[in-house]
């Protein structure tokens, strides 16, 4: 059986179609992923930016005893690089210490709200009050306060103070302090 001509003329059409119709799904294609591509990169940019990595520094640590009980007095830098505001829900104060017998004992202290003319002997810095607001891409600085009673230590030797701040996630900010200077 033969095959008309005009019929093998339209084979080669329908295949020259064929190609053209591939050639163009292939190119959407690797359009498309790279299209995608971009996205993804742009996306992971912006969840970057969202992540929650806040940053605590320590400017100045002071000591102070008054009437039985003392009063140690940090100055903290808080940075919030994310695009979203965040808080510190509360701060304590660790102290290390040795007891005369050789056990390594930490206390916990939680932070204490002051009145300004209490700490007015600190200098211009005011005093943070836990829980505090943290802004998205902002920054806060001011003194955070810890008083216990003076006997609390008598006769151990204290190996470090650490500040511990809890952020709204969670995540503790902890940092290491220098010895406090008396006032």
């Amino acid at each position: 059986m033969m095959i008309p001509e005009w019929f093998a003329k339209g084979s080669n059409l329908v295949s020259l179609g064929a190609l053209v119709t591939a050639l163009t799904a292939l190119t959407r294609t690797w359009s498309t992923s790279r299209t995608a591509k971009k996205n993804l990169s742009i996306a992971i940019q912006q969840e970057a930016r969202r992540a929650i990595d806040p940053q605590v520094e320590l400017m100045q640590s002071k000591r102070r005893e008054l009437d039985g009980f003392e009063r140690y007095s940090f100055l903290v830098h808080i940075g919030n690089s994310a695009d979203s505001g965040n808080f510190v829900a509360r701060a304590e104060m660790g102290i290390d210490y040795r007891t005369p017998d050789g056990v390594v004992t930490t206390v916990k202290i939680p932070a204490e709200r002051v009145q300004e003319e209490e700490v007015k002997y600190l200098g211009n810095e005011s005093s943070l009050e836990v829980p505090v607001n943290v802004s998205a891409r902002a920054a806060i600085e001011g003194w955070i306060h810890f008083k216990f009673a003076s006997n609390l230590m008598s006769g151990n030797d204290v190996d470090r103070f650490v500040i511990v701040l809890e952020m709204g996630h969670g995540r503790p900010l902890v940092v290491e302090s220098i010895i406090p200077a008396d006032i």
